[in-house]
């Protein structure tokens, strides 16, 4: 199973599903809270980082999978 380095304390457990290995499960909330405070981010620089540079990459079969326990802030123009 792969991992994302730097964030075992934000291992919740493992998923699997039909046609697809056991992968890695992740706090989406607690990736963004190790990242505010290890980072010095801010939380919405910590969600565009994680949006961008760990969610949105693939690196083929076996890739973590995050839950969505997280809070959305929507900003509009």
């Amino acid at each position: 199973m792969m991992t994302a380095d730097g964030f075992d304390e934000a291992i919740i457990g493992s998923i699997t599903s039909y046609g697809r290995s056991e992968t890695v499960l992740y706090s989406t909330k607690k990736i963004i809270e190790i990242m505010m405070e290890r980072d010095a981010m801010t939380a919405e620089d910590a969600m565009e980082f994680f949006n961008f540079n760990i969610l949105g990459s693939y690196n083929g079969d076996g890739v973590p999978a995050f839950l969505n326990d997280h809070e959305q802030r929507l900003y509009y123009l």
